[in-house]
């Protein structure tokens, strides 16, 4: 997608979302990054990273999102070249919450000059709170679905029920993953010592890793229900089973003496005992179709 520029009293900001190639050749023409930069711009980062240098701050983060097709939670890359007169943001995917800060400062005049009125640290500050606070929502889907997901594990012992488990195991897991390290980069913000990142910005940066506190203590009450979670579909499905093996040595058992019966007059010996009596082997016949049917019905009540 091509740039977007929003241009305010004190500064500029240069939003490049969905990077292609042609933009690599835009930022390395008007701006004078390090190279290393650009290595990290290129390539994904497993790991949020913030490098102060003479003249501007670089930081890449991790945004929580939601991957559309799959509803799974997903990692987006958010980049931000941080100057006293420029402000630089490049994500190589899109990023709904930072497309739709951008649009709302076009589009409201109050809020573009609130958020260009002062340095360029602060209107960091609102766009990492904006995009984090954005990603709370993920959280609250995740607490829905971790209920809804209690009634099924009393009330349905099935393997979809354990499937649905694992995915949200993984998705709060995942989550914990991503908000983790955001905590400690946020931090180092307030350490970073620029004229455009004041001291006085402290307390807001400080107010959007209080935000990220408060989601990473929710995801790991959350973890700590699905784990026990996990442990009650356990003990159904090991109960579950110690009852299907129960009824399966039951029927063997009630099996066994038609079977021997079976076996013994199958050997085709005229001199077996009633053998010519058609009274005796009817009387096996029904005998063995009627503990049939009785296991049958056992096994239906059961259900």
């Amino acid at each position: 997608m091509a740039r977007q520029i929003l241009t305010g009293k004190k500064f500029a900001w240069h939003h490049f979302s969905a990077l292609e190639e042609n933009d690599f050749e835009i930022l390395k023409r008007e701006f004078k990054f390090h190279p290393l930069d650009f290595d990290d711009l290129r390539n994904p980062n497993e790991l949020p990273k913030l490098d102060v240098y003479k003249y501007y701050v670089f930081s890449i983060l991790a945004i929580p999102t939601i991957k559309s097709k799959s509803e799974r939670v997903h990692k987006s890359d958010l980049a931000i070249f941080v100057g006293s007169d420029y402000i630089v943001t490049v994500t190589r995917n899109q990023i709904e919450s930072i497309d739709r800060f951008f649009a709302r400062a076009k589009r409201s005049a109050g809020l573009k000059r609130e958020l260009f009125g002062k340095s360029t640290g602060y209107f960091v500050y609102r766009l990492l709170d904006y995009a984090f606070r954005d990603s709370r929502t993920i959280l609250q889907d995740l607490v829905k679905d971790v209920q809804g997901i209690e009634d099924k594990v009393y009330s349905h012992h099935n393997k979809a029920t354990t499937m649905s488990l694992s995915l949200l195991r993984r998705d709060i897991l995942f989550l914990r993953h991503l908000l983790d390290p955001q905590r400690l980069i946020v931090g180092q913000f307030i350490n970073a010592q620029k004229t455009f990142i004041p001291k006085s910005l402290d307390v807001y940066f400080d107010d959007t890793k209080d935000t990220l506190d408060g989601m990473w203590k929710v995801s790991e009450n959350l973890n700590n229900i699905i784990d026990g979670l996990f442990e009650v579909n356990e003990a159904f499905l090991s109960h579950r089973t110690n009852e299907i093996i129960r009824i399966l040595t039951i029927i063997s058992v009630i099996l066994m003496p038609p079977t021997l019966i079976s076996s013994y007059y199958g050997m085709n010996i005229s001199s077996l005992p009633f053998v010519h009596s058609i009274e005796i082997v009817t009387t096996i016949i029904v005998g063995s179709l009627l503990v049939a049917l009785g296991i049958i019905f056992y096994i239906d009540r059961k259900r």
